[in-house]
């Protein structure tokens, strides 16, 4: 029941965030908008978002490591492309997927999956707080004027994450003791809570293990600000497809960055795929800051949006019936 309650409630937000994106904007001026954008641009994006995909692909094969050195870049790409498209339906559900989709493709453990997708979750919000305070500095301001307590949210969430890291870092040194301790401390304040946290615990030391020796930090920040620069590179030729970089707007790298940053929240707001979440902060931002028209900031969200889930369910879908039916008559025969 409470699952269905938490999914009823992704939904509300986001049409919720739907209905303040399109309120009072003529469809009419979103379609003529969209119909003006690029082809050539917009497949582009598309290309740009399917490198995104396998940069976070090889990444993960890299954390991944220390479970199997038998997934390759290709599965690890589907199985995102599984693990996007699944959270389109219903939200975060998509971890779930990717690791099921690894252990029908190469038998690969669940849960030892899981631990490298915590330590991928750590490293993407370490990330966007980092481009948070960014955009911060490129709009001293602005930024918080127009979003009240972003300022005051990311250090909060600057200050958590040192925090989490302290205590994953006594976790990691200490091991099994270790879990045991934060279980007997967060057991005190709430028993439901302590299995579960000590569960995640325990996935973040066998996913951080993985990444040990072979340079592996180092491909790991290089791989993930080269994902995040891909990120920023779809915001801006989503700006070159809108013609929105051409005088007077003049929206450069600069803007995309920051519209970049400010959109992802989006994504982290539990919504099916970021809808309405995405839609509202990303048009919303190229509105109020870089006095973009509201409808052709909202056809601008909405292409982004549209192309990288379409991209996604054409890879996800295809790729997710077929593992499903393999594995279905590996367990037949």
């Amino acid at each position: 029941m409470k699952k269905i309650l938490r999914y009823l409630l992704s939904l509300g937000l986001a049409v919720a965030f739907l209905y303040w994106a399109f309120s009072g904007i003529d469809l009419g001026s979103v379609w003529d908008a969209a119909s003006d954008a690029s082809p050539g641009w917009l497949a582009i994006i598309v290309a740009t978002t399917l490198c995104t995909v396998a940069l976070r692909a090889w990444r993960w094969v890299i954390l991944l490591r220390g479970v199997t050195t038998t997934v390759t870049v290709t599965d690890a790409t589907l199985a995102l492309a599984i693990c996007y498209t699944a959270n389109i339906v219903v939200p975060r559900a998509g971890e779930a997927a990717r690791a099921l989709s690894l252990n029908w493709q190469r038998g690969v453990n669940i849960s030892a999956t899981l631990g490298t997708v915590v330590v991928e979750r750590i490293l993407d919000m370490v990330w966007l707080i980092f481009f948070v305070g960014l955009s911060l500095a490129l709009l001293p301001g602005q930024l918080e004027a127009e979003y009240p307590g972003l300022t005051s949210g990311a250090l909060l969430m600057l200050g958590g994450c040192a925090l989490l890291a302290g205590l994953l870092g006594y976790v990691c040194v200490k091991g099994d003791d270790g879990i045991h301790f934060v279980h007997q401390q967060i057991a005190r304040v709430s028993t439901r809570l302590a299995n579960p946290a000590a569960e995640i615990l325990r996935k973040f030391v066998i996913g951080l293990s993985s990444v040990r020796g072979h340079g592996s930090y180092l491909k790991i920040l290089l791989l993930s600000a080269a994902l995040n620069g891909g990120y920023i590179l779809i915001i801006y030729e989503s700006f070159k497809a809108f013609h929105l970089e051409v005088a007077p707007l003049g929206l450069d790298a600069a803007a995309a960055i920051v519209v970049m940053a400010v959109s992802s929240i989006g994504i982290v707001i539990v919504t099916p795929g970021g809808i309405g979440s995405y839609h509202f902060l990303f048009a919303n931002t190229l509105e109020v800051l870089y006095n973009v028209d509201a409808a052709t900031a909202l056809a601008c969200a909405t292409a982004v949006h549209a192309l990288a889930n379409l991209t996604y369910l054409t890879l996800g879908l295809p790729a997710l019936l077929i593992q499903r039916h393999r594995a279905s008559q590996r367990a037949a025969d």
